[in-house]
């Protein structure tokens, strides 16, 4: 009988879905990158006779007694988890756990810090990173991490049972993958490059990519996927020179593309000479196809995986940092990715291992691993996700971008409104809880005090019945000394009277 896990992922990589489909139900976790990690670890737990299903990124301590009842193994891949905005998922996941019974591993997972480290900006949730920690703990034999930075953060907050396992990602094709690069960059070579939309950077090298090779801008994000489908303009203001609004030439000339699926996008990056930016998993979807990739380093995320895997990458705001893409290319020394790559991938290995899990890699799995590419190969993707108002007239485009905008409003309104509710619901529970609680410490305080009252009545019963008794006693006492009295008095009177007859007697002499 076939074996079935659940993972976290938002969707699997037979699941297939257009881009709309794909944007309106947050497939990409807002995040394309999250993909590429999610294709590796699918297919390493796709062994034979098991079967990997997503959970669409639901997570909540009520699915645990159905998990428990229908799946056999529970695995966790995650990236950049422990960052302020993905508190109440790590929290909701740490309920969950707490409830599993079924075997279950994090799959590698990090901390967004700054590149020096400094873990201030995490403090406010440090209880919630504990619980979820020890929620692992409790199932798995360590807290697995994506590099050092990461590992010290845990280790600092108390846990000892941390593996530093790199990203899953690099997994992908096995531990005998490589990255050959060519001795030169021609001027006008195909390449292409990413960009971190949250905090663009990097204006000089893309206006060089632009003006001297035949450039691809590869985006990644949310709202970019919602500016090529609708000509939205999520990131009004920024440097010109780089492809963020809709007037830009990438996205005028429909050059710029955006992938929905890991394996067509890895197969494209197989077609460029070269690769660059700061988007962690656009280098290494480029590096799992060959390519060679230059990682733009400027946060933890970025520069602990850089330095795990040995991808080359360059830190931002480094005074010896490229300023062309040809010297960018010059730091594309991939000599010990290479020479490390099977030893971090047995690292990885040993770890799945020690959890009672088997991958894709092991002996005895080539069947499973030949039909499981096959399978790959055999399905049909979409194509390439491009602007798609091109050819529309400027009254079209615009009505279409006010009309995903008042959406987009409803939207963020409509889950701020479910937000607030949960969170009004959740304070009544709260609320309901301490009445209970209250109520029952005061039930509790009535009834000892009822009891000690019972006790006292019965000690005040019993005074009073020794009371009487005394008062009987002392009733008793006080006839018997009226009596002893009288005889008293009656004995003091017969020595009178005796005299009083003597005297008599004397006189009648």
């Amino acid at each position: 009988m076939a074996k079935r896990y659940l993972m976290r992922l938002g969707k699997t990589p037979f699941e297939v879905a257009d881009p709309f489909s794909t944007f309106d139900r947050n497939l990409l976790g807002t995040n394309s990158g999250n993909l590429v990690y999610g294709a590796a670890a699918h297919k390493l737990f796709s062994t034979h006779d098991t079967i990997v299903d997503a959970n669409h990124y639901r997570i909540n301590a009520k699915m645990a007694d159905a998990v428990n009842d229908e799946y056999d193994g529970f695995v966790l891949p995650l990236a950049n988890a422990f960052r302020p905005e993905f508190e109440g998922q790590l929290l909701r996941t740490a309920e969950f756990l707490e409830r599993l019974k079924i075997p279950f591993m994090m799959l590698s997972g990090g901390a967004q810090l700054p590149l020096d480290g400094d873990p201030s900006a995490l403090k406010a949730i440090e209880p919630t990173v504990k619980r979820f920690a020890r929620a692992v703990l409790n199932g798995s034999s360590a807290l697995s991490v994506r590099g050092e930075m990461s590992a010290d953060y845990l280790r600092s907050l108390g846990f000892r049972d941390v593996v530093v396992v790199g990203c899953p990602s690099l997994a992908l094709h096995g531990p005998g993958h490589r990255v050959e690069v060519p001795p030169s960059l021609e001027s006008g070579s195909s390449i292409v490059y990413n960009l971190e939309t949250r905090d663009p950077f990097g204006a000089d090298l893309i206006a060089d990519a632009e003006e001297n090779y035949d450039s691809a801008y590869i985006a990644q994000e949310h709202g970019t996927l919602e500016l090529m489908l609708w000509a939205t303009d999520p990131y009004v203001g920024s440097d010109p020179r780089l492809p963020l609004e809709r007037s830009h030439p990438q996205f005028t000339s429909a050059r710029a593309e955006m992938y929905i699926d890991a394996y067509p996008w890895i197969r494209r990056l197989g077609q460029a000479a070269f690769s660059f930016g700061a988007r962690a998993h656009g280098n290494i979807a480029a590096v799992l196809a060959g390519t060679p990739s230059v990682m733009l380093a400027h946060d933890s995320r970025t520069a602990e995986l850089a330095r795990y895997h040995q991808i080359p990458y360059v830190v931002r705001g480094d005074g010896g940092a490229a300023t062309t893409v040809r010297e960018l290319f010059d730091h594309a020394d991939f000599t010990e990715f290479n020479r490390g790559h099977a030893d971090r991938f047995e690292v990885l290995s040993d770890f799945i291992h020690e959890n009672g899990f088997q991958h894709i890699y092991d002996r005895g799995q080539e069947r499973a691993l030949e039909s499981y590419e096959r399978t790959i190969t055999e399905l049909t993707f979409p194509p390439v996700v491009r602007p798609t108002w091109l050819g529309e007239n400027a009254t079209s485009t615009q009505r279409h971008a006010v009309l995903q905008e008042r959406e987009r409003t409803r939207k963020t309104s409509h889950s701020a409104v479910r937000k607030d509710i949960s969170k009004n619901r959740k304070r009544s529970d709260e609320q309901s809880a301490e009445l209970s609680r209250r109520l029952g410490v005061a039930e509790e305080r009535l009834a000892e005090a009822t009891r000690r009252a019972e006790i006292a009545e019965g000690q005040v019963a019993a005074t009073q019945n020794r009371l009487a008794q005394l008062e009987k006693r002392l009733t008793k006492i006080a006839r018997t000394a009226e009596v002893a009295a009288d005889r008293s008095q009656r004995a003091v009177r017969v020595p009178t009277r005796f005299r009083t007859f003597v005297s008599r007697g004397k006189q009648d002499d």
